[in-house]
């Protein structure tokens, strides 16, 4: 959002507070350089690309028809829990 005003121009930035465990504000901080903002770190953590040839026929088939299912399960796990949890509130 800019607002423009007759000399300055301000960029107005939005900002969120958010809860983590210790532990992982600890590991935030050691991936943390010189002069960057733990912002910085999570930008730079999420558009990191990643190589997964070194993962490429780790997994038989069937194990990753297992695992798909597996993480599928997990994730209607989590939707249904946190639907419960809004209907708490």
């Amino acid at each position: 959002m800019y607002i423009y005003t007759d000399k300055i121009k301000c960029i107005i930035m939005a900002s969120k507070t958010i809860m983590i465990q210790e532990e992982t504000y600890q590991r935030l901080l050691q991936l943390k350089r010189e002069n960057e903002s733990f912002n910085d770190v999570i930008l730079r953590l999420i558009y990191q690309k990643q190589d997964l040839m070194p993962y490429f026929g780790l997994l038989t088939e069937k194990e990753g028809e297992e695992l798909e299912r597996a993480i599928e399960d997990a994730r209607k796990a989590n939707y249904f829990a946190d639907q419960s949890r809004e209907e708490e509130l």
